[in-house]
């Protein structure tokens, strides 16, 4: 069962019921955000077959990517009985914050729901094209998203059916369950203060607790003050005992108001980043049932100088984007969506440092190459570890993968050069391509992403442990002409590559097979186009002298 009906069985068979899995799908099961976490749900997380993160119900073991094929099966019937035909492409939006390992991921479960990911789209842009669509607006907003599980923050320009994100950031770990968690933390502490005892009840209890600590959470956005009275949730000494707590307002803001600055910070992060102020920006569109909360919009209007915008709802507007982009692939004059990169993706370098080669915020779609040297003679083999993230440290940032290089030529060290290129597209999922640079020949590589946290670390200590002096350090080169350049570098035209291999999780990822003509119900798709940087200005002229483009 999925949905309401999943959600009413929570308070009898919490462990066998699954919720916030969107904060774990496409996350390696050893991972340390995972081994933080893994024990404040109620349901049982463990290791799944390829080394992910899995939920365990009754005695089989499920993906994520499984779980959240259930709920997109799901959507996907719900909609073939409103609308009286087979449904089968869809865009599927995520939290702009998720790294290239959870983009697959999503797009795997979409493969398994029995769906064809037309696009994988970011939660803030679909929002901001709910809110601008049609409208031939002018203006630069930020979404603020708050979802139940994640929270993003972008900002975007708007210009007629160009919508064009210029800086993008968020935590996949904070939402409206951290809310619940704080409330309930507190209930626990005053039924303790009463007792005398620590709460010892069982998960169906504290189930119970969690489910009324979000009812009061909701009346408390109307309400002064909210009784919390949850009958019997133990015994003590074999006597039942109730939890009996009054929560004001002014209780909850305390426990919450850290929370919801979390949120402005990276607020104010996002803006600095491409050295904007509150001032700068001319609505703030909020997003996500949480954004509901009264203390964020006072902290909001606050921060900006002015209140939000009620243009969109909060809980329908990121569907709403994801319709109105899917409706403008089948058409001629479809809109034009801009996205970046959330996080920065590089490698590992000897130290356990990271050097980005694509940095945040880089227009999308871009190609950057990165040219490695042998660093001892004779040397065959060559190997990049590949990390997503914006810490300075390889281990603090998301594990992608370990490109190996094999059948250089034995030469002096220094003498072998490989160009890497890292390729990024305009839903941020990566491809890796190597060629030799003095031949030009294509490099033996594979790209492997199955190896566990102890291995990675084990292979950047082993990096440390060799002679910085002895490397050549490896040089980013400029990227295609045919791609935004973010470096500022001189645009050459490399010579062309081919690819060679593919960043992917631990899965499989064998494309989805698109459906027939027969089988789709509508226009072929067009895709959406994604302009260069200096592409911009000459459309802009063009939109001008036309009309538009």
């Amino acid at each position: 069962v999925v949905g309401h009906p999943a959600k009413g069985q929570m308070l009898t068979n919490p462990r066998q019921t699954v919720y916030g899995a969107k904060r774990l799908v496409g996350r390696a099961y050893g991972s340390p955000i995972v081994e933080n976490i893994k024990d404040k749900f109620h349901y049982e997380i463990t290791a799944g077959a390829n080394g992910d993160a899995g939920v365990k119900l009754s005695d089989k073991v499920y993906s994520l990517q499984q779980i959240s094929a259930l709920i997109l099966r799901e959507v996907r019937e719900v909609a073939q009985n409103q609308l009286g035909q087979p449904v089968s492409r869809a865009v599927v939006t995520v939290p702009a914050y998720y790294n290239d390992n959870q983009r697959h991921a999503v797009r795997e479960a979409g493969k398994l729901a029995g769906l064809y990911v037309e696009r994988i789209l970011n939660e803030p842009t679909a929002a901001a094209l709910a809110y601008g669509y049609g409208r031939k607006l002018n203006q630069r907003v930020l979404v603020y998203d708050l979802g139940g599980g994640t929270f993003d923050a972008s900002v975007l320009e708007l210009a007629d059916n160009v919508y064009e994100v210029i800086s993008t950031g968020g935590d996949t770990f904070l939402g409206g369950i951290d809310f619940d968690n704080a409330i309930v933390a507190f209930l626990l502490e005053e039924f303790q203060k009463k007792t005398g005892r620590a709460f010892q009840g069982d998960r169906v209890a504290l189930q119970r607790i969690n489910d009324a600590a979000e009812r009061a959470k909701c009346a408390l956005s109307e309400r002064s003050e909210m009784r919390v009275h949850v009958a019997f949730v133990t015994m003590i000494d074999d006597k039942p005992y109730d939890l009996d707590v009054t929560l004001t307002r002014q209780k909850l803001v305390e426990l919450t108001e850290g929370l919801v600055d979390r949120t402005v910070k990276v607020c104010d992060e996002v803006l600095k980043a491409k050295n904007l102020g509150p001032k700068d920006i001319d609505e703030v569109i909020l997003v996500g049932g949480q954004s509901r909360f009264p203390l964020v919009h006072e902290k909001i209007t606050r921060f900006f100088g002015k209140p939000p915008s009620k243009g969109v709802h909060p809980d329908e507007a990121v569907a709403l984007g994801a319709a109105l982009l899917a409706h403008s692939l089948g058409q001629l004059e479809g809109v034009v969506l801009i996205d970046v990169l959330p996080m920065a993706i590089g490698v590992g370098l000897p130290g356990g440092r990271f050097k980005p080669v694509l940095e945040r915020n880089t227009s999308l779609p871009s190609t950057k190459s990165y040219t490695l040297s042998t660093h001892r003679d004779g040397q065959t083999e060559l190997e990049l570890t590949v990390f997503q993230g914006d810490s300075e440290r390889a281990s603090d940032n998301e594990y992608l993968g370990t490109l190996k290089l094999a059948g250089l030529p034995k030469l002096p060290r220094g003498a072998v050069q490989v160009t890497v290129t890292f390729e990024v597209n305009n839903e941020s999922l990566l491809k890796v391509t190597a060629r030799e640079s003095s031949s030009g020949r294509e490099v033996t590589s594979t790209f492997s992403t199955k190896d566990t946290p102890e291995a990675v670390k084990a292979r950047l200590a082993q990096l440390d442990t060799e002679s910085a002096a002895a490397n050549v350090p490896p040089q980013p080169t400029a990227p295609s002409a045919r791609t935004p350049s973010t470096s500022g570098a001189r645009v050459v035209n490399p010579v062309p590559m081919k690819a060679v291999a593919a960043v992917s999780p631990p899965v499989n990822r064998t494309p989805a097979v698109r459906p027939t003509a027969a089988q789709q119900t509508a226009a072929p798709a067009v895709p959406v186009l994604a302009s260069p940087p200096r592409q911009r200005g000459f459309m802009k002229w063009l939109k001008g002298l036309f009309g538009r483009v």
